[in-house]
């Protein structure tokens, strides 16, 4: 019997350093696989993203000689968008105008653009942040969509027109309209930018501005009722999307609320919908009535001072929230859906 007891004495620690070693080997096993699992779906999801590089055509513009601009130094790849945004924005000759070349000569040397574009240089010496933001959301959007191609994007200078440019292959960023809600520019214009919309051109709110406008142009309105109530669904939908694709970007950036202003919707989405229907709102086809709650405003005509102008897409958003928890529907599904209505119905909206 002492021989036994001797015998599990002594294979006793051998066994359990055995179990041990088997052990950290099994971890160490596992944990390899976690770590495979783990950069596989990293390489999945990022080899959708394409890098998106800001071209500074501001920059590229205002490096050429003021008096004798010679335009072969702008970039053959560069020049459709010169084209549109010489014509589109700046309002000036066609680009194969013998008066053309006088034309940006002239826009060169004007002392109040070359002050804009002083500040813009140094508001904006670099845009990798914007740069990495829309490298994710143009990602994620061809992530859903890998038919549609990434768009290029330019900074340019507006003369504080357009905020934004899209056509099919590029997208344009005026940067003198994202020069922050204090910008002195702003207040000395002939007709003074409002003070509630100075502050959503800061820089916090381009890339928001890009993605916005990009859907808005790829996704276009389409509806088989123009009325309120598809205007705002179709205002929700945008902003649904927006919202998977932007993911970094808070949701009242998206909306251009405030903080304060998304709780009061959210407080109060219930009575903006009650509203709408005791005005009889929702299946007018009046232009000012569309215009009036479905543009951009210091708050919402008929609401309190509290609420946003747009008050109404909250409601929309929340109904293709609901649809789309409803009917279980892909996203490229609901941007081709055009029926608003059926959207509504399907959806079973009761607000809260």
């Amino acid at each position: 019997m002492r021989a036994n007891n001797i015998f599990f004495i002594i294979t006793y620690p051998l066994l359990s350093a055995f179990l041990s070693i088997l052990l950290s080997i099994l971890c160490i096993i596992l944990l390899a696989i976690l770590l495979a699992i783990l950069l596989a779906g990293c390489q999945k999801t990022n080899e959708n993203y394409v890098p998106v590089e800001i071209i500074r055509f501001d920059k590229i513009l205002f490096s050429l000689d003021p008096v004798h601009p010679d335009l072969s130094l702008i970039d053959s790849a560069d020049i459709p968008f010169f084209s549109v945004y010489t014509g589109g924005v700046l309002n000036l000759n066609d680009i194969d105008s013998p008066d053309f070349q006088n034309d940006i000569a002239t826009f060169l040397s004007e002392p109040t653009i070359n002050e804009i574009q002083d500040t813009v240089a140094l508001r904006y010496p670099t845009m990798q942040k914007q740069e990495d933001l829309l490298t994710l959301a143009f990602g994620r959007f061809n992530t859903f969509f890998p038919d549609k191609t990434v768009p290029k994007v330019y900074t340019h200078i507006s003369g504080f027109n357009q905020s934004i440019v899209v056509d099919e292959p590029f997208v344009g960023i005026g940067l003198d309209n994202y020069l922050g809600e204090n910008c002195t520019f702003y207040k000395l214009l002939a007709v003074p930018i409002p003070q509630y919309m100075q502050k959503k051109m800061t820089a916090d709110h381009i890339v928001r501005d890009v993605i916005y406008a990009w859907l808005s142009t790829e996704f276009g309105y389409m509806p088989r009722n123009n009325d309120l109530l598809s205007g705002l669904i179709y205002q929700g939908k945008i902003t649904y999307l927006m919202e998977q694709t932007i993911q970094e970007e808070p949701l009242e950036r998206i909306f251009t609320y405030t903080k304060e202003q998304l709780n009061w919707c959210k407080s109060n989405e219930a009575i903006i919908w009650e509203f709408l229907i005791s005005h009889e709102y929702l299946y007018t086809t009046k232009p000012f009535i569309l215009l009036k709650y479905l543009n951009d405003a210091p708050f919402s005509s008929g609401m309190p001072t509290d609420s946003p102008g747009r008050a109404v897409v909250w409601n929309g958003y929340q109904i293709v929230k609901r649809y789309m928890d409803t009917t279980k529907t892909g996203i490229s599904e609901l941007m081709a859906e055009q029926d608003y209505h059926k959207i509504l119905r399907v959806s079973k909206y009761r607000p809260r």
